[in-house]
């Protein structure tokens, strides 16, 4: 069972070191940023404002997709879903889009059907299939329902605390932003806390194969590691269809079992799996981002420390500017034209949350960081339209409670070494995050929660789409 340190360190020594070209001073074209290499990845912003002002629509050299760059293109495109079909499980698995004049299921949907590989399902839906598929979730992960999570979240947030702040120094990224979401959704799920590093590891890999920089040898394993998590999740979903309890794989069992629901053995899977991967990396990269935002600016730790109410600002602004997924891709369904070019039917479109959140056509001066700018929540950072996250709330209150809760303990903290992100052009993953903390010297007393910014109109759960 392989471990996440071990999993980021074969990572980063997965290929052998090479001397990259040197940077370009003054870039002209999208090419001379190098687009997938990891100094991009670190700091992709000026690469993005080039994209927006003079290449709004950007087919990658080498790769077979076109990159939409501009915030209203990108909410355009996100609500066309006749147009932009969100069920790209067949480019997933075969690299290409399933052929229209194919009669009956492709290989890949009988591999679905056989719960070899997850079947399109919400992320990867559409309507009006997707809309069934949605109500499920909601039904499951309401509003009420995660607003009655705070207590176990902040006991747990407490627990984690107690045992590491004491060390002084520690890895904040790995030892607890990824643990608290990775921990709380285990057991919403009723899978054992047990397994937490290896259901981690295979989330990881998850994510890595869509990275766009991955190589053939890394796919492989990370596939091999995929299979092994469908496995994974079959097992104990048939074992807890045995005697369903009462949490979200229940409700996926009570429904699957409803002759009038959507629901399936198989889309219940595709769920799960769904949730412990987007739900995990999308929650940890935040939390992970808005520690180093503030351990980085002490003006905004110390507005913070004086009002407490600020706290759900500043996670919005760290929301739009560190986008936790930079982007989703859509395959086109027939030819258009945006832009004066032309993408062809059955091409990948590459919808970039991140860039759109920094478009100066949308926001002022959208390069700064402003906890008080108007249209704080109109970031696409959980995506636009039908596909919006519905677990944003959840997210939203796991970083405030851990902000509340660290600057309740501390006096101080500060950054150790490098922050390095995932070199992905698909997630803005923190890696590792080492952090020195200042304890306080009296023991922390719970203040009153910063009032929630939950739409009460919307439900939620963890971070799918």
């Amino acid at each position: 069972m392989r471990g996440i340190a071990a999993s980021i360190a074969w990572r980063e020594r997965r290929q052998p070191p090479r001397t990259p070209p040197a940077p370009i001073a003054q870039p002209q074209t999208p090419e001379d940023f190098q687009p997938l290499s990891p100094g991009n990845f670190a700091n992709p912003y000026a690469y993005y404002e080039l994209l927006r002002n003079d290449h709004p629509v950007y087919r990658m050299p080498g790769h077979d997709y076109y990159c939409i760059s501009r915030y209203d293109d990108i909410c355009s495109l996100a609500k066309n879903t006749t147009a932009y079909s969100s069920k790209i499980m067949e480019i997933l698995v075969s690299g290409k889009p399933k052929d229209p004049n194919t009669v009956g299921d492709s290989p890949v949907e009988k591999m679905g059907n056989w719960g070899i590989i997850p079947v399109d399902v919400l992320a990867l839906q559409d309507p009006p299939l997707h809309a069934a598929e949605r109500k499920i979730g909601h039904s499951g992960f309401n509003a009420r329902f995660v607003k009655s999570l705070e207590p176990e979240v902040r006991k747990l947030c407490h627990e984690m605390m107690d045992e590491l702040l004491p060390q002084g120094e520690i890895e904040f990224v790995q030892d607890f932003a990824w643990r608290l979401p990775m921990r709380l959704i285990i057991r919403l799920l009723g899978f054992p806390e047990g397994d937490y590093e290896q259901i981690k590891t295979w989330c990881m890999e998850g994510i890595r194969s869509l990275s766009g920089t991955a190589g053939k040898a890394e796919l492989v394993r990370n596939g091999a590691g995929s299979a092994a998590f469908m496995r994974y999740l079959w097992r104990h979903y048939l074992i807890a269809k045995q005697r369903p309890q009462d949490n979200f794989t229940g409700h996926l069992i009570r429904e699957s079992a409803d002759p009038d629901s959507v629901m399936t053995d198989q889309r219940a899977i595709a769920i799960l799996l769904q949730l412990l991967i987007a739900g995990s990396d999308s929650s940890a990269s935040s939390m992970g981002s808005a520690i180093r935002i503030l351990a980085q600016r002490p003006e905004l730790e110390h507005r913070l420390r004086e009002d407490y109410s600020q706290i759900n600002n500043f996670i919005e602004e760290v929301f739009r500017t560190e986008a936790a997924f930079q982007g989703h891709f859509r395959v086109s369904t027939c030819e258009t034209t945006l832009h004066d070019t032309t993408i062809p039917a059955g091409a990948r479109v590459f919808l970039m949350w991140a860039s759109g959140n920094r478009d100066e056509r949308y926001y002022d001066n959208p390069e700064q960081f402003d906890m008080d700018r108007p249209k704080l929540k109109k970031h696409l950072t959980f995506g636009h339209g039908v596909h919006a996250c519905i677990g944003r709330e959840l997210a939203r209150m796991e970083i405030r409670i851990v902000i509340e809760q660290l600057l309740q303990r501390t006096k101080q903290f500060s950054i150790t070494g490098d922050a390095p992100f995932e070199a992905s052009i698909f997630a803005r993953t923190l890696l590792r995050l080492p952090m020195r903390f200042e304890l306080a010297e009296q023991p922390p007393v719970e203040t009153q929660p910063a009032p929630s910014t939950s739409d009460t109109a919307v439900t939620n759960g963890c971070p799918f789409h």
